[in-house]
């Protein structure tokens, strides 16, 4: 492939527009033949970054697998998946807030990463500038679940063992921070219980720990445990969001089991480097709500309990500063906001 500039000249030189002596000043100025071509292939070529604050499994992950196969298919080039678990998704997305502002690093995280955690949205220093939204994908419950031999079938059965219970009925979650503490916090605030917290890096270990009897509950992302919720391995007391998830109508919400105006929700969002331009972002915006609207796509986050959402740059900025703001007190002893 001929550079733009010189392939123009060429032509000229043809036409008899151009002198040979300005052709092999600019074939000077180009270096040599074939760089400009090697370059813009090799920048083809290098891969899109996709980085998840959370362990393999998690719905974090399975979305970033999902959007970044597509995303592959449509820019024909290879997608890394980049999982860094650990500190609430500090690691994460400090690592984001240090990449370059090229639109080929994105951050594919939830509101415990971007909204809960202390000092959520990036940026290595304090003070460091905030990474740059570009639009919240889905949103979907927490559910608390437990598993069939527990012989805890209900939210009211919950609440009455864990009144029977002094020390705090344990259960299972992604860790303090998380959007499933915040749950367990706000319920165990509203029900006037004692719910002890015993954080899991990721959730197949939780999963087999509250299957086996070790811990008797699990709140967790629905996405993550709704094959087991269908095969019957696990047992839904209730989801934790305004209304029922769709893919599980069946399942009450917390709000239908006595607690009013209850609602938990997590949502997943994707993020570039601080500095990145706008047509960037839009770029990447607009790819991933083509990709949002396909149906096969709509199918496969129906399957996992998700809702899709799709909106702009400055309305996810909004939600995420709002959700900062609402979560703002919850902390390390698990108080939360009613």
């Amino acid at each position: 492939m001929t550079p733009p500039l010189i392939g123009a000249a060429a032509t000229r030189l043809q036409r008899g527009r151009i002198s040979r002596r300005r052709l092999l000043a600019l074939l000077a100025l180009a270096g040599p033949v074939g760089s400009w071509e090697r370059g813009a292939a090799a920048e083809s070529r290098r891969p899109i970054r996709f980085v998840v604050p959370n362990a393999t499994g998690g719905s974090s992950d399975l979305l970033a697998r999902l959007f970044g196969g597509h995303l592959a298919e449509a820019w024909e080039q290879p997608v890394i998946f980049d999982l860094r678990p650990g500190a609430a998704g500090r690691i994460a997305a400090d690592f984001v807030a240090r990449a370059a502002p090229d639109g080929r690093t994105l951050l594919l995280a939830n509101n415990g990463t971007l909204a809960l955690a202390p000092g959520a949205g990036g940026g290595a220093d304090p003070g460091a500038a905030p990474l740059v939204p570009v639009t919240r994908l889905t949103t979907l419950s927490i559910v608390i679940a437990a598993a069939p031999s527990s012989g805890v079938r209900s939210l009211a059965a919950l609440i009455e063992r864990a009144r029977a219970t002094p020390a705090g009925l344990a259960y299972a979650s992604g860790g303090i921070g998380s959007t499933s503490h915040a749950a367990a916090a706000l319920l165990a605030r509203r029900a006037g219980i004692g719910l002890l917290q015993i954080p899991y890096p990721g959730t197949a270990t939780a999963v087999k720990d509250v299957l086996s009897g070790e811990i008797p509950l699990l709140f967790t992302q629905l996405a993550t445990v709704a094959p087991l919720l269908r095969s019957g391995q696990l047992r839904a007391l209730a989801v934790t969001g305004a209304s029922r998830a769709t893919a599980f109508p069946n399942i009450r919400t917390v709000a239908e089991s006595g607690f009013p105006g209850f609602d938990v929700t997590t949502w997943h969002g994707v993020l570039l480097p601080p500095g990145t331009r706008r047509d960037v972002v839009m770029h990447l915006h607009d790819e991933l709500l083509r990709i949002l609207a396909l149906p096969r796509v709509r199918e496969q986050l129906a399957a996992m309990g998700m809702e899709p959402v799709g909106n702009a740059p400055e309305q996810f900025a909004a939600e995420l500063q709002a959700d900062r703001v609402r979560w703002a007190v919850v902390d390390g002893a698990g108080t939360a906001p009613d």
